[in-house]
């Protein structure tokens, strides 16, 4: 049940920045972009990077991007300049110039993109530094969607030899593939794509290429990039040395076989609510983070109208404060009536027991009791390549039956305190364990609005993935935030004095905006069939937390659309999940059966759309509708939604 984004949503840019701040949080300007095509090949340029190429209306690649990363793996800022277009119906030709800049200096670069009707692509790049310049990546990375997962795929490697598989099916904790020169992928039957990697590497004379599964960063794609993970990083970049780089694509259309999609004529689909399906709503938590003491009043009394199932909070075991902490999660718990998981952040100094018994001591003395618990040693919070040696520490099977010895009342939980990334790669056994769990993060690769609608995609893959490794145990995802929580992959978040759309940040301003509201309404739709025991969205105070930050990064009063959408989800706890079928591209839907029969429709597009509705139904929640728009539901049962917002509909 992922969203699918079957065409590029024309960008329809705000003409104001109060719209910009409705919808995004930021008056950050929504990129330009240029469309390009020749004959059947077409692709949106946009800051330099190829998004969304497209053969007869397929997806073939879903981006090309030049990239240059410092080595805490920040993304450096790009600025495009000189940006020349020639283009008619049988070729495109494109010029620019690219200055990465990172803080230790800039990188210059001049690229052309070509395109001809033939299905020929040509994305060129050559690069020189001013000064040496330290990188964990400077190059190519290819974006293969997230749909090819089990197509066949052909592996040219660096010294010529051909390796036949496929994209895996299951998320894979490793590299999919390495010594790439040449990848050769069957989107779909008759068309086969192949796509040339070349680069000069001043610490690889062969200029290998390597992918990896970026479905388990909650990615909608497979990860085509330069240089290899496996050797030593970072690596420097001589000042004044240039360095080439190219990707070719070709498209091969076997006659008779490949659709041409642009010629399909489109149907109108009729959205319809259909049988309950083999899922309840998941109870709805929400994160608990530091400083509860401070917060404040509204807050409070967001949390306590929510009414949420969990409150998922994480205390650190060795805090001299970790008594008041808990005194004040039992009052919490006990104001919004909400179950308690304490995620039990441990440092790995001292034994499992030793510390699940001063968390079962310090629980008591505060008149906590959880009912669930979970250990996570804090050297795991760092993340692993699978052929890396992992802390010698305990074994989370140590953890798992400490914290169950000392909590006998209560649900033991495994997992990871950050991502499915790190709980694919340290896979522990069921022993001890009521339940599995981990978080996402959207923006771990790329902050763009599309990249992290795109997100949606990857998880089913994840959630089928965890089920079919721990197939008995219940599922817990979250708390899902925005914003990036922790990271695991370099010394710290990013800072975001400005409040722009970047990766690794904590502060994502989106999360107090509409588009906010759409993503985490997006999230549910697709995970809630899926199965799940608990779905913690956002935090209970703080940046992720129920209030709107106003312009000057003030808290308001106001609560945030995303947790209205929160609330909803929270009062549909238990009820069946009830299939939805006639979805239009680019909107998402989720019904369930309570009294009254409900449906959320969320547009996950800065476009406005029409969605055909097959029966009459009410407004019961309109979360982010524009001051003064007029209705939006018309006569005929046609339903107008404008850009990322939500409806919430009763019959």
């Amino acid at each position: 049940m992922g969203l699918v984004f079957h065409s590029s949503p024309p960008m329809q840019a705000p003409d104001t920045a109060a719209e910009l701040l409705r919808l995004y949080g930021t008056t950050q300007p929504i990129p330009q972009t240029v469309s390009l095509q020749a004959g059947a090949l077409c692709c949106v340029l946009e800051d330099g990077a190829i998004r969304t190429l497209r053969w007869n209306g397929v997806e073939v690649i879903r981006g090309i991007a030049y990239l240059l990363r410092d080595s805490n793996w920040g993304t450096s800022q790009t600025e495009v300049t000189d940006l020349s277009v020639q283009q008619d119906p049988q070729s495109f030709v494109v010029h620019f110039y690219m200055r990465l800049t990172l803080r230790d200096g800039v990188l210059h670069a001049s690229a052309r993109v070509q395109g001809h009707a033939d299905g020929r692509f040509v994305f060129e790049v050559d690069a020189t530094p001013e000064v040496a310049l330290r990188t964990n990546r400077c190059g190519f990375v290819v974006l293969h969607p997230a749909q090819v997962a089990g197509a066949p795929l052909d592996v040219e490697h660096t010294d010529g030899s051909t390796q036949h598989q496929e994209f895996p099916r299951w998320i894979s904790p490793g590299q999919v593939a390495c010594n790439i020169r040449r990848l050769r992928h069957r989107p779909q039957p008759g068309l086969v794509v192949d796509c040339l990697l070349q680069a000069q590497l001043p610490h690889d004379p062969l200029g290998k290429f390597e992918m990896e599964d970026q479905r388990n960063w909650s990615d909608g794609s497979f990860k085509t990039y330069v240089a290899s993970l496996l050797d030593p990083w970072p690596y420097t970049l001589e000042a004044g040395v240039r360095l080439t780089q190219s990707v070719q694509v070709r498209m091969e259309s076997e006659p008779g076989l490949a659709r041409d999609a642009s010629a399909t004529p489109v149907v109108p689909a009729v959205l319809a609510v259909g049988a309950p399906l083999d899922a309840l709503m998941p109870a709805i938590g929400v994160g608990v983070p530091q400083g509860l003491a401070h917060m404040r009043a509204q807050e409070l009394a967001c949390v306590v109208t929510l009414q949420p199932g969990w409150l998922v909070a994480e205390v650190e075991v060795a805090d001299a404060q970790l008594l008041p902490r808990l005194v004040a999660i039992a009052h919490l718990a006990q104001a919004c009536g909400a179950r308690v998981q304490l995620d039990a952040l441990c440092p790995g100094t001292h034994t499992p027991e030793h510390d699940a018994l001063r968390l079962a001591q310090a629980c008591s003395t505060a008149g906590l009791v959880p009912h669930a618990v979970r250990a996570g040693p804090r050297p795991y919070l760092a993340s692993y390549q699978p052929s890396d040696q992992w802390p010698d520490i305990a074994s989370l099977e140590r953890y798992a039956q400490a914290y169950a010895e000392c909590f006998p009342g209560a649900q033991v939980g495994g997992g990871m305190l950050t991502y499915f990334t790190e709980l694919n790669r340290k896979r522990q056994s069921d022993q001890h364990l009521h339940f599995i769990g981990h978080s996402t993060c959207p923006l771990v690769h790329a902050a763009d609005d599309l990249s992290v609608m795109q997100t949606l995609e990857a998880l089913p893959s994840i959630v089928a993935s965890v089920k079919q490794l721990w197939p008995h145990l219940e599922y817990r995802l979250g708390p899902v935030t925005l914003g990036m929580q922790r990271n695991p992959y370099g010394s710290s978040v990013a800072q975001n004095p400005y409040r722009l759309r970047m990766p690794m940040a904590t502060d994502d301003p989106r999360h107090h905006a509409q588009f906010g509201a759409a993503w985490l309404a997006g999230y549910a739709v697709v995970v809630a069939p899926l199965g799940l025991g608990v779905l913690s969205f956002q935090h209970t105070h703080g940046l992720c937390g129920p209030l709107r930050l106003s312009t000057s990064g003030v808290q308001d009063s106001e609560h945030t659309t995303a947790w209205a959408v929160q609330a909803a989800l929270a009062q549909a706890a238990g009820n069946p999940v009830l299939a939805v079928h006639g979805v239009p591209d680019g909107v998402q839907a989720l019904a369930w059966q309570a009294e009254q029969t409900h449906l959320m429709l969320v547009n996950l597009t800065p476009a406005q759309t029409t969605v055909a509705l097959d029966r009459p139904w009410r407004v019961a929640g309109n979360v982010g509708a524009r001051e003064g728009a007029p209705d939006c539901l018309a006569a005929d049962h046609r339903c107008r939604l404008d850009a990322y917002q939500v409806l919430i509909l009763t019959s």
